[in-house]
């Protein structure tokens, strides 16, 4: 038989409840490892626990929380060899997205475009990691919103938790200043409408941050080993 839809009232309940606890995730309310108990949720928000565990459900295929036997529903931890495999799907992804944007792009999705970068500045002078990373995010999502291509949104929107960890650990690597002012000739390239140009930004945009973390962890490992060698001596 054909599985039964919720009906409407639930199906709202649903998705606010997903999409509150996605802001809660990628505001660093709910830590990565944290673990959400459905009842928990479900008294916080007034609702029953059917909504609740269908939102949770949706959060595990977006890719926001994993669940076990076990250990119950946790939000997801991004490991440093997770971000180094992200890193080059999230460039080819964008890359699409850029070439579609780059002949769509009107004026006032570059106003948005350079609202966003104004923000990350105001952040960075304030030294507000979350409010960088939230414009970032924004400054991303309106170039693929403008590419006007739903299955390559969706794809987006399912790495939004490693997007955004990509960004927080880019930002342990240089300074909020540094990270704002690389979306300047992003923009002038999306400004030329030439999708070629505009592909090899983003791309290289989003790249170079995965060899600054690729090299940390080179360090690290070298640092672990000398460390080791010399114990052992």
């Amino acid at each position: 038989m054909p599985r039964t839809r919720p009906p409407l009232e639930r199906r709202v309940f649903r998705e606010e409840i997903r999409e509150k606890l996605i802001e809660d995730i990628l505001g660093g309310r709910l830590a990565p490892g944290a673990r959400i108990v459905e009842t928990r949720i479900a008294h916080q928000l007034g609702v029953s626990q059917g909504p609740v565990r269908e939102a949770l459900r949706d959060l595990e295929l977006l890719g926001f929380v994993v669940s076990s036997p076990f250990r119950g529903t946790q939000v997801r931890q991004i490991s440093t060899d997770d971000l180094l495999e992200i890193y080059p799907i999230r460039a080819a992804l964008e890359g699409v997205a850029a070439r579609g944007a780059a002949l769509k792009l009107d004026a006032g999705m570059f106003d948005r475009l350079e609202e966003m970068i104004a923000n990350m500045r105001s952040a960075a002078a304030q030294d507000d990691a979350h409010a960088q990373a939230s414009a970032d995010a924004g400054f991303h999502h309106i170039i693929i919103k403008a590419a006007g291509n739903r299955m390559l949104e969706h794809a987006w929107q399912s790495m939004r938790l490693s997007i955004t960890t990509c960004v927080t650990y880019a930002m342990t690597h240089r300074s909020l200043h540094e990270i704002t002012e690389r979306h300047v000739p992003l923009l002038e390239a999306l400004r030329s409408r030439d999708p070629n140009r505009a592909e090899a930004e983003i791309r290289r945009h989003i790249e170079e941050p995965g060899d600054w973390i690729r090299e940390a962890a080179r360090q690290e490992q070298e640092r672990v080993a000398n460390a080791g060698a010399e114990a052992a001596g």
